[in-house]
């Protein structure tokens, strides 16, 4: 049996990559050339990332899968200059490429054996990843950016698993030394999860989604409260 065989990750990323196909199929040229909610780019330039960043990690997994170490990318300056190069291009092409590059990934993850997933691999940004982490790293990629297009999906139409794995993940991503929150966040089956940024010093509540999309700078914390509205803290970006 492969590593991933049984992996749910891997049944939301198609279920998510779908969605996220159904929207640019309902896009025009017009739309593409539109701003995203990402500074400097539009939104034909956050999905040729998506498009992308599904090749690179591909790359990730061919390295542990052959033994031959490739990046993730060759540099960031070839990966802005390809994300550049492709933001320009139809509907149809951009939603193709989302569509060929997303099968290609899934693939290659269907062949890794459980022996290969604490391979280490070089992003080419600086840091190093491991095959186990594909999963999820894909996942938040297309679900994230998805929202980033600013065209109706946002991350109350998330998956759960997605919003809490995602919240998990800002503590250690934010850092230590970030102003401080204790952050409830309620999901819509009644349950809750409690995160702490920092020191915790700011006791904030609200949905899991309006927790994510403020901890990950995609909005200014509306729907979240505070005790005696105190002002929410100003939050490191989150890259």
């Amino acid at each position: 049996m492969t590593a991933f065989a049984d992996d749910p990750l891997l049944g939301m990323m198609t279920d998510e990559t779908d969605r996220l196909l159904a929207t640019v199929g309902g896009m025009s040229n017009d739309d593409l050339r539109a701003p995203s909610m990402l500074p400097g780019w539009t939104r034909g330039h956050v999905l040729t990332h998506v498009a992308r960043n599904a090749d690179a990690l591909g790359n990730l997994v061919r390295s542990a899968l052959t033994g031959v170490i490739t990046p993730m990318y060759a540099s960031g300056e070839r990966r802005d200059a390809d994300i550049e190069d492709g933001s320009g291009r139809s509907p149809a092409d951009i939603e193709a490429d989302i569509e060929s590059s997303a099968e290609r990934l899934l693939a290659l993850l269907a062949d890794v054996p459980a022996d290969r997933l604490d391979v280490t691999v070089p992003t080419g940004r600086g840091f190093d990843l491991t095959v186990q982490q594909v999963p999820w790293m894909r996942l938040r990629e297309v679900t994230y950016h998805h929202v980033d297009l600013g065209a109706g999906f946002a991350f109350a139409d998330a998956p759960d698993a997605v919003l809490r794995q995602g919240l998990l993940e800002c503590p250690p991503r934010l850092g230590s030394a970030a102003p401080g929150a204790r952050v409830t966040a309620g999901f819509g089956d009644g349950t809750q999860l409690e995160v702490v940024v920092g020191d915790g010093t700011v006791p904030v509540r609200g949905t899991a989604a309006d927790a994510l999309g403020w901890l990950t700078g995609r909005s200014d914390g509306v729907g979240l409260t505070t005790p005696g509205d105190v002002p929410l803290p100003a939050l490191p970006s989150w890259g």
